[in-house]
């Protein structure tokens, strides 16, 4: 995301060395109410306070996509459930209580899922069913890979959303850090491969693309079609300054809807 976040560089660095994914680069702009069902993955404190761990995307009422490696660094941890917000500033929240966030459920990391990346898909199954928000359409099977045959790809957008921070900037004395400010951004960028199960987006910021990074990981990728948007993959990874390339589960694969389909049939 643009440079416009603040956050202590103890709190991205301890995020970094967790491997917990990445932020948004270049010209990112604040969401607003642009994806409401686009919320934020959080892990108490000792002091039941909450703090933003990765983003995620309502895909049913009761059912919030994330990555993985965010849940399996959670349960690893000792919290088998999480909250979720879907407020565009819960970083300017000046009570980031678990009173305040109403949304709870209980962890189901993808069986399949393998360190760092493999099958890098996760879910929050929430107690009760979120009201007052549409949920995200996901892409069906095989959608990127229609779009890589007809070509149509490498002139595609992909709109990421998240709360991750900005770009690498380098502090004199300091070094690098990666400011943070927990407000929901959304963000484009280009095609640049697609494998099997991922998809790797163009965020290189010499080219005027931007991106994805630290607290981004679980956040959606979005594809503009005729009947609205669809989200494509999660976010998993990247390069360390946040420049270059993203990396990406996809969820338009057998593989991955066959984990979240018995979830998506829940009421």
């Amino acid at each position: 995301m643009r440079r416009t976040a603040t956050l202590a560089a103890a709190l991205t660095a301890a995020l970094a060395v967790a491997g917990i994914a990445l932020a948004q680069t270049n010209d990112a702009q604040p969401d607003g109410n642009g994806h409401p069902n686009v919320g934020a993955l959080l892990m108490p404190r000792a002091d039941g306070s909450l703090r933003i761990i990765c983003t995620g995307t309502l895909v049913s009422p009761r059912v919030f996509l994330t990555a993985a490696h965010c849940t399996s660094f959670m349960e690893a941890n000792g919290f088998p459930r999480a909250y979720v917000t879907f407020d565009p500033e819960f970083g300017l929240n000046a009570d980031r209580s678990i009173t305040t966030t109403p949304y709870v459920g209980r962890i189901v990391t993808n069986p399949a899922y393998r360190a760092p990346y493999v099958n890098d898909t996760a879910i929050v199954v929430l107690d009760k069913a979120v009201k007052g928000i549409a949920p995200a359409k996901i892409a069906p099977v095989g959608f990127l890979d229609a779009l890589k045959e007809s070509r149509a790809i490498y002139e595609t957008r992909f709109t990421n959303v998240g709360y991750g921070s900005a770009e690498q900037i380098v502090v004199p004395q300091t070094g690098p850090t990666f400011p943070f400010d927990g407000t929901r951004k959304w963000t484009t960028s280009g095609f640049y491969a697609l494998d099997p199960a991922v998809v790797h987006l163009n965020q290189n910021i010499h080219q005027g693309e931007s991106g994805t990074g630290y607290g981004d990981s679980g956040g959606p990728s979005f594809v503009d079609t005729p009947s609205g948007q669809v989200q494509v993959s999660v976010v998993s990874s990247g390069d360390v300054p946040c420049w270059a390339t993203s990396t990406n589960t996809r969820v338009d694969t057998a593989a991955a809807q066959s984990f979240l389909a018995p979830y998506l049939a829940l009421k």
